[in-house]
């Protein structure tokens, strides 16, 4: 008892985890291959590359088990007094799941010794009993005529894949996980292929561990230390085939740093280990288009750069040249410009056994990666300036594993009479970090440059009006004048404006040289900004229109600057021990805590140079002068040496420094100290005129600005969170009082939600019957302050607070129950809507929650009629405080979300050539940073934020999975599985209208949608028969939601229909998908059974891996009107023709290959029998959409086309058509846009490659 009290406790202390454990198990029982007796105390042990990996000793009864293992392939040896030593090789292990293996032994002869040990090939059954996953090895991985984890997945029957992501089981993109090592990823899930153990595909039965995803996941073992010393490297290009220019090499090497007990047999074993491997990738075009994408000729290009503006044919002015295009300006390339990317990878793990019970691993990976981004609107005439973007990942852990098991024989024969066997625990802390940045790549952080074109020089002028008539003033003198017939100063004025380009931005520098030059040449004097635009000349921060509002003109550059940080810390603990009852019981139990930290900071780059000038001089825009009595005061009067009035009354510029900003200070600051001096010689002072645009970029500097300057009253030039504003991380918590009432600084804290689960799960085995129960309960907390009602920012006052104001006589609203009793159906915490905030007379209504009532207590449908009923034509809450401050006390926190999620699998084989198994799961997952993180900003500048408010009270969502399935063998090589599903989503997320909110209505997301997804599928595989493999699928599905992702209502809600939620179709309703996942494959040598050309057995060691898919089209939204669908910043709304998602795309057929064949060349032989004596070759080319198939991803819903949207044969389009500068350019430049690359999938790509073992 007291050994048992003890291991319960030792469980739960170290318990304090991550999402999975990521190990497997193997259990089976050792029998006399004669007699089939049990065989007692025969020693078991396990190695894994080589590397003692545990082992174990037989019960009374045979049987044993070793737990706490790593995925991949193992190697079993059995011992046993006068038996033959039994070896069992090729024993794949997977994550949460048990290897059945049983073992007969027999007696060994007298010359035993001589023979050696029995060594037999596990093999893969057909029918596993504990696994409900598929799992591909490395040397599966290896064949596959494909890296991405995403097409890896979708060749199982439960994984569609889309051009969003992985749909498991007809279930929304974003819920699928990546895990590596068991840790849930964090940015770039990339793992170098000769890292990668094994990859583990889970659709349904998820295991307690498993959590905070809805749909399924994908589980990346990577490979472990080895006692051989093991190198491996690897080229890959598609240059002799393409212009995409895939270029890959990647390498590996294992090995032992230090080996204990070097040749002591069995004693010996690895003390430290390592693994390490990477690769470096570098592609001209890393997203292939179908059929290749259209760009102007390079003449007629560098033409339109240097010359950007035109005569205009049609009438007066200059046109953008651009707007003469025709398609015999064009031509097409196969790939893209100006988008080359390279990615980086490095991983490695070491090992330690400071014993043989435990292990402690490091792990450490780093990807980084770099490219151009690609903008299709860019892609004709303004490739080369797509911004740049900078990923970098880093991944680490450090796991601790301890069995608590028999160090020897005699331990074992005492475990026999204990409760608890088999025990172990997992501790692990893993950190992740995802960093990016995203910028222009001439600028870079140069966040001055991006907007600067070049120097306006205004020549700045006093402008003087005549007047006529008598005025009375007060001159400087003190003195009472009366003057008449004299020039006042009524203001400034440019008496010309001249520019001088920078060189920083060329393309758009030119654009304004072509309008100087041509007003020039037309003796025209430029003197303000107005000439210059209508010029279509560019002022700084400005970009050119588009051509057509289809193409971006040459020189247009990104807006902003932009980086970004993702930190995730997490602590993992798991213990796990068989209880030995009449059945034994595998408990585990496990906790997890985690904490995230996600920061941005962004600016608007090229517009600063349009803020800045609105930042200057606002405090000197007045002159200096009052009227009082009819006298004018402030003048300064012209007098000759006689003291004569001459002719002319000027004033000094007004100062009002509530109205100087900081940039305005802090500029003229440095401008006064550095002694600088305007235009015409004079030194810069308190009341001069800053001219900015005759500055350089260097004059300037971001700390010159306040916060408040730049979030410029919510017209913002920032977003930022966890970085003060000037950039710098920032990982202090701030509250609405640091962002509302601190001009200088504003700052925002990260989002830092707080996610941890704790669960409990037993597996146990009855005669054949596997049942896995457990129980997992999440908590999610989103850290951060939400606002009490969705329908005000500032408190309101409840039906409660109306009686008490009323009772007091006194206050605003004291009077709205004189003549007016509340209806009995409103309760006490309703609030009261009234006809004026200010001044409140009469109640006209009341809400609760989102459902609002007339004044009689009559449920609403709309409440815009309570809007129209005040006095302002707004909605009109009566409000606590009529000032409409934002306040601590509008908010309150989060309330953490607790789910309790149940987990119960079983499987149970009818004999053993058929088994039933089915599962039941509730899954949960908590809502993205982007849906719930809602800063107070967002909340300060709501009526200036067009996009909405996210919902900082989301909950997670939950699913519901019900399965049953039966699988039955065919042969020998064969077997067949039919499996029917059922799924159930509720409370997922979904974008809505808060309507009537206060100040303003707005869109948000909120728990509502609800899907259901019904599916059928029938699964056939063929293991190794002669030359062929083969695992087919068929998938029957059904998917009807409310919604296909978060924000499948937006149009909806443009047509003015928010609340219409009925279920449709939704975008992974794909009905019917086959996949097909062949392998046919020449054996060498003896075994060869290819043909035979002369004497070469040209086939040996050579074989094909065929990736083969068909689906029936995904469902699409049809219309009844056309649009100008490629229009950038269209707007054109469309009518639904049925219901959404009721139309069907095409049926795709894709077929994937590699080809390859092994040569093997001999070294000398080494003594070091952990040495390779042999170095493996293979030459492979790997063909994706071998066939070229036109596949369509994407058409347009008023044809059900990819390459035309109808809209220039419509009646619309042809009368823009006609009313556009060139008819002929217009549609030459629409039809090169609308037949979209992006459409279909991607073209045929080969790649050739050479992988070396050595």
């Amino acid at each position: 008892m007291k050994k048992t009290l003890t291991l319960i406790i030792t469980l739960l202390v170290v318990s304090t985890a991550f999402a999975q454990s990521n190990f497997g198990k193997i259990q089976g029982k050792v029998t006399d291959q004669t007699t089939k007796a049990p065989i007692a105390y025969a020693t078991i042990m396990l190695e894994k590359d080589g590397i003692r990996k545990g082992g174990a000793y037989t019960d009374d009864n045979g049987k044993y088990s070793i737990n706490a293992l790593d995925p991949g392939t193992y190697k079993l040896t059995v011992k046993y007094l006068d038996y033959s030593d039994k070896i069992v090789t090729d024993i794949e292990v997977s994550a949460n799941s048990t290897k059945f293996l049983n073992i007969s032994m027999s007696q060994s002869a007298d010359d035993a010794a001589q023979i050696g040990p029995v060594i037999v090939r596990a093999g893969k059954p057909l029918i596993e009993k504990d696994k409900n996953q598929t799992t591909m090895s490395s040397a599966d991985i290896t064949k596959l005529p494909t890296r991405s984890l995403n097409a890896i997945a979708a060749t199982s029957s439960a994984v569609n894949q889309t051009s969003a992501g992985l749909s498991f089981i007809g279930s929304r993109t974003d819920g699928t996980a990546y895990f590596v090592d068991g840790v849930r990823v964090v940015g770039s899930a990339s793992v170098p292929q000769a890292a990668q153990g094994q990859i583990d595909i889970i659709q349904s039965g998820i295991p307690a561990q498993y959590g905070d995803f809805t749909g399924g996941a994908i589980s990346i073992t990577t490979k472990g230390p080895s006692r051989y010393r093991n190198r491996s490297f690897e080229m890959i290009s598609s240059s002799p085939f393409d212009k995409y220019h895939f270029n890959q090499v990647e390498f590996s090497s294992v090995g032992p740093l230090w080996v204990k007990n070097k040749g002591g047999g069995e004693d010996e074993y690895v003390a430290l280990g390592y693994q390490l491997a990477g690769n470096f990738n570098y592609t001209m075009d890393a997203s292939p288009g179908y059929g290749g994408f259209y760009v102007v000729k390079d003449d007629v290009l560098a033409e339109i750069e240097s010359n950007p503006l035109i005569s205009n044919p049609n009438g007066p002015g200059s046109v953008y040249r651009s707007l003469l295009l025709t398609k015999d300006d064009l031509v097409k390339e196969q790939a893209r410009r100006n988008v080359a990317r390279y990615v980086g990878n490095l991983q490695g793990k070491v090992e330690f056994q400071p014993n043989k019970n435990s292990t402690v691993t490091l792990f450490g990976s780093f990807n980084q990666g770099e490219g151009n981004n690609f903008q299709y609107s860019q892609s004709l005439m303004n490739f080369k300036e797509n911004s740049i973007s900078t990923s970098q990942t880093l991944r680490t852990y450090v796991k601790f594993t301890q069995r608590l098991g028999e160090k020897n024989i005699d331990d074992r024969e005492n475990k026999q009479k204990s409760l608890f066997t088999n025990a172990f625990y997992n501790v692990r802390l893993d950190y992740t970090s995802s960093w990016s940045e995203t910028q222009n790549p001439t600028h870079q952080d140069n966040i001055f440059d991006y907007g600067y074109l070049g120097k306006f020089t205004s020549y700045r002028r006093p402008f003087y009006q005549y007047v006529g008539d008598a005025v009375w003033h007060i001159d400087q003198k003190g003195d009472t004048v009366r003057r008449q017939g004299f020039y006042n100063l009524a203001g400034f004025f440019n008496e010309k404006i001249e520019f001088e380009s920078s060189g920083l931005n060329e393309y758009r520098s030119n654009y304004t040289e072509n309008f100087f030059e041509g007003a020039e040449a037309q003796g025209m004097t430029v003197r303000t900004d107005a000439q210059i635009m209508q010029g279509l000349g560019l002022l700084n921060g400005r970009n050119a229109g588009s051509t057509y509002s289809l193409w971006y003109n040459p020189g247009t550059v990104a807006y902003f600057y932009s980086k970004s940080q993702y930190e995730r810390a997490a602590a993992y603990a798991q213990g796990e021990a068989t209880l030995n009852l009449e059945n034994s019981h595998d408990l585990q139990f496990g906790m997890y805590y985690e904490q995230s930290f996600a920061s941005r900071w962004a600016i608007g780059a090229n517009q600063l140079w349009t803020l800045m000038p609105q930042l200057a001089n606002s405090h000197i825009s007045a002159l200096d002068y009052v009227t009082e009595n009819g006298y004018i005061i402030g003048g300064n009067h012209s007098y000759d040496n006689n003291n004569l009035f001459t002719d002319s009354v000027s004033y000094d510029v007004r100062i009002d420094k509530d109205q100087q900003s900081t940039f305005d200070k802090n500029l003229r600051e440095k401008l006064i100290n550095e002694g600088r001096t305007d235009l015409y010689g004079n030194p810069y002072s308190e009341t001069s005129y800053i001219d900015v645009n005759s500055l350089s970029p260097s004059d300037f500097s971001l700390n010159m600005f306040s916060a408040s300057d730049l979030w410029n009253n919510g017209n913002t030039y920032i977003a930022y969170y966890g970085y003060d504003y000037l950039g710098n991380r920032n990982r202090k918590a701030h509250s609405l009082n640091d962002f509302e009432n601190d001009d200088q600084n504003k700052n925002l804290g990260s989002f830092t939600p707080v996610y941890n689960a704790v669960w409990l799960q037993d597996k146990f085995q009855f005669k054949d019957l596997i049942l896995r129960l457990g129980v997992r309960v999440e908590r999610y907390d989103a850290n951060q302050d939400v606002l009490k009602d969705q329908f005000s920012l500032f408190p309101t006052n409840s039906v409660a607070e109306v009686r008490s104001i009323s009772e007091s006589g006194s206050g605003r609203g004291a009077n709205l129950l004189a003549n007016y009793d509340i209806p009995a159906v409103v309760g006490d915490d309703y609030v009261v809507y009234v006809d004026n905030i200010d001044n409140p007379n009469k109640i006209l209504g009341y809400r609760n929650g989102a459902q609002w009532y007339d004044e009689g207590g009559n449920e609403l449908a709309n409440p815009d009629i309570l809007a129209q009923s005040s006095t302002s034509g707004r909605i009109q809450p009566f409000l606590v405080d009529e000032d409409e401050k934002l306040i601590q006390e509008s908010f309150e926190d989060y309330t953490p979300q607790i789910n309790v999620l149940p987990r119960v699998w079983f499987s149970f084989p009818i004999n053993s050539e058929a088994q039933f198994f089915a599962n039941y799961d509730v899954l949960a997952q908590r809502p993205s940073d982007g849906l719930v993180f809602t800063p107070f900003n967002q909340y300060s500048f709501l009526e200036f934020n067009q996009s909405g408010l996210a919902n900082a009270a989301l909950k997670p969502r939950l699913t519901t999975n019900y399965e049953l399935g039966f699988k039955q063998t065919l042969s020998r090589n064969s077997a067949i599985s039919i499996i029917a599903s059922y799924r159930e989503s509720r409370g997922d997320f979904a974008l809505v209208k808060i309507n009537q909110a206060y100040p303003i209505s707005y869109n948000s997301y909120s728990n509502i949608d609800f899907s259901t997804v019904k599916n059928f599928r029938a699964e056939y595989e063929l293991r190794g028969q002669g030359r062929t493999s083969l695992a087919l699928n068929y998938a029957l599905l059904f998917s009807d939601g409310t919604g296909s992702n978060t924000n499948s209502s937006a149009a909806l809600i443009a047509a003015n229909l928010p609340n219409l939620r009925s279920l449709y179709p939704t975008q992974y309703d794909v009905r019917h998908q086959i996949t097909a996942r062949l392998d046919y494959r020449f054996k060498g040598g003896k075994d060869y059974t290819g043909p035979i050309w002369g004497s070469k057995k040209v086939f040996a060691n050579s074989g094909a891996n065929f990736i083969i898919s068909t689906k029936s089209g995904e469902p699409y939204s049809a219309y009844l009107n056309p649009a100008a669908s490629v229009a950038v910043g269209s707007a054109q709304r469309q009518s639904l023709d049925g219901n959404p998602y009721g139309s069907r795309k095409p049926w795709q057929f894709k077929v994937d290959a590699n080809f390859n064949k092994n040569f093997s060349i001999k070294k000398n032989k080494t003594k070091d029998q952990y040495r390779r004596d042999a170095m493996e070759m293979q030459v492979f080319l790997w063909v994706q959409n071998l066939l070229n198939t036109q596949i369509v991803n994407g058409l347009y819903g008023y044809t059900g086309l990819p390459n035309d949207d109808g809209w220039l044969s419509s009646p619309e389009g042809q009368q823009q058509s006609s009313n556009e500068l060139n008819t002929q350019s217009y549609l030459d430049l629409y039809n090169a846009k609308v037949n979209r690359p992006y459409n279909y999938a991607t073209p045929r790509l080969m790649r050739l490659g050479l992988r070396i073992y050595f």
